[in-house]
């Protein structure tokens, strides 16, 4: 599988440098729950006097795969490159000081001469029901803050409000399956909830546009009324039903109608 000859052929080649105390991979890898078309996620540990001497060598590590067609230097709390491959492979190769690695993801060990992470736990908790309330809340926004773009006529801004309407659907959708990594919403969503409910989110997509967006809204509404059915008591207290109820009488009278 290409991702595991590109792991193989990058991780040889950084150990060969012995610069690199262990190298681990996180992400869908790290969960044991990638396939063919998974990204790679290559975490270097390294201790802080070869820290430059890695970040100098990220870009002949990551070539020793395959012809690189975009390559990028990032940094969002760690340094990273990011790399995509003539075969369509995205690698990101992170380096990290053994204490900048978390525990709220799995990890994979790929090597650890130094036995490192023998002891490696990682813990998440589930999603709380306040921050499903808080998405179930956006949700409801969208609806409002794209009937304004509906009655302007800016059709291009709706479908892009509505889209992210349908994203954070995903989420809820996706929490009674996946607590822990509801987050991840539309990733891989399609092997986690019923097939009926991703269809939802199929037809919530596909009628987004000037001549669809009713029917969009009533899959949403549909998974919205889901939602509310499978929440339990606690849940369901914090969820803005006053809300929704006005927005789903709302649709054919008000919202999304030309105003005329």
């Amino acid at each position: 599988m290409r991702t595991y000859d590109a792991i193989n052929a990058i991780s040889n080649r950084i150990i060969k440098d012995g610069l690199c105390d262990a190298i681990i991979l996180k992400g869908s890898i790290g969960r044991g729950d990638d396939d063919e078309f998974s990204d790679v996620d290559i975490y270097l540990i390294v201790s802080p006097e070869n820290m430059d001497a890695v970040k100098d060598k990220g870009n002949e590590y990551l070539s020793v795969y395959k012809d690189i067609v975009f390559l990028e230097d990032v940094n969002f709390g760690l340094p990273q490159k990011i790399a995509i491959y003539v075969d369509a492979l995205h690698v990101d190769l992170y380096i990290a000081q053994l204490e900048q690695i978390g525990h709220g993801d799995p990890i994979k060990v790929w090597y650890d001469p130094k036995e490192l992470f023998n002891n490696y736990t990682y813990y998440r908790d589930d999603m709380t029901e306040d921050e499903i309330t808080q998405y179930f809340s956006e949700v409801l926004y969208y609806f409002a803050e794209a009937d304004t773009a509906y009655k302007r006529k800016n059709y291009a801004w709706v479908s892009k409000l509505m889209s992210n309407a349908i994203a954070e659907v995903a989420i809820l959708l996706r929490y009674p399956y996946d607590k822990k990594y509801a987050f991840l919403g539309l990733k891989k969503i399609n092997e986690i909830i019923p097939s009926e409910q991703y269809q939802l989110l199929e037809d919530a997509y596909t009628y987004l546009g000037k001549n669809g967006f009713q029917k969009s809204n009533e899959c949403l509404i549909e998974a919205l009324e889901l939602i509310i059915s499978q929440s339990n008591t606690s849940l369901k207290e914090k969820l803005d039903l006053k809300l929704f109820e006005w927005i789903k009488d709302s649709l054919k009278t008000f919202l999304f109608t030309d105003g005329d």
